[in-house]
């Protein structure tokens, strides 16, 4: 089976879930950046945040936590107190649930940052286009992708390669790839959920891929015009500059 042509625009059905976010990306300055993460190497920059993870799903997840360190201690507490609590099997028990506490606590602690961060200008964790490339930004990562060095843009989903995949798990994901490592001989790539996207997902990847396709029009990013034209991408207003054509996204 032969690999679609990246550079051809295609957004598979079903990209866009119902609940996905209908915002416009947002015209700001490179500063949101200066906090914690690197300096974008553009003035302006056309952005796309995260979104703060659901409060429930934090609550959720620091009560699991919470239900497991006590199931933890509860079983440490009745070693030895009778029979069937002797010898290594309460250590057992505790051992595998404080594995699984451990995990929900991590993941509690990061929903935490995640929440703080995302809410916060200078913490800004996003996906934005500039005149210069593909600007990510995540918890802990914070990388500028040059145009030169981009590889493909594509909308897609996870578990997506092979025929026969196995794995019944696709969400659909904004994947962004890169040259190959001259070191590793990998090719590095970044994968943004749609869901978590707190822009219009149809409207981020037609903006980074037809800035990556028409390199000849990127002198117009950071400015209105290409404000203008990302806005109508998503359909916020008519697409009134620049060639016409993309009515595909």
């Amino acid at each position: 089976m032969d690999t679609p042509d990246a550079r051809i625009a295609s957004v598979p059905p079903g990209w866009v879930w119902p609940a996905a976010s209908k915002k416009r990306l947002s015209l700001l300055p490179a500063e949101m950046f200066n906090r914690t993460f690197e300096r974008a190497p553009d003035d302006w920059l056309h952005v796309a945040p995260l979104k703060k993870p659901p409060l429930f799903l934090t609550v959720v997840t620091g009560v699991i936590t919470l239900f497991l360190g006590w199931v933890v201690v509860a079983v440490l507490m009745q070693a030895g107190t009778t029979p069937a609590m002797e010898g290594p099997i309460p250590y057992v028990i505790a051992g595998v649930f404080g594995l699984i506490g451990l995990f929900f606590l991590i993941s509690f602690i990061s929903l935490l940052f995640a929440s703080r961060s995302r809410s916060s200008w200078g913490n800004r964790q996003c996906v934005a286009v500039g005149r210069s490339g593909i600007a990510v930004r995540f918890q802990g990562v914070g990388t500028n992708i040059p145009w030169s060095e981009v590889k493909a843009v594509v909308a897609t989903t996870t578990n997506d390669s092979g025929v026969q995949q196995a794995r019944p798990v696709k969400i659909p994901v904004l994947r962004i790839e890169r040259d190959v490592d001259l070191a590793s001989g990998e090719l590095r790539s970044w994968q943004i959920a749609t869901f978590a996207l707190d822009a219009a997902p149809r409207a981020v990847y037609a903006a980074a891929h037809f800035y990556w396709t028409h390199p000849h029009l990127r002198a117009e990013l950071g400015t209105t015009v290409a404000q203008q034209r990302i806005d109508g991408f998503a359909g916020f207003a008519p697409t009134t500059v620049g060639p016409q054509g993309v009515a595909g996204f």
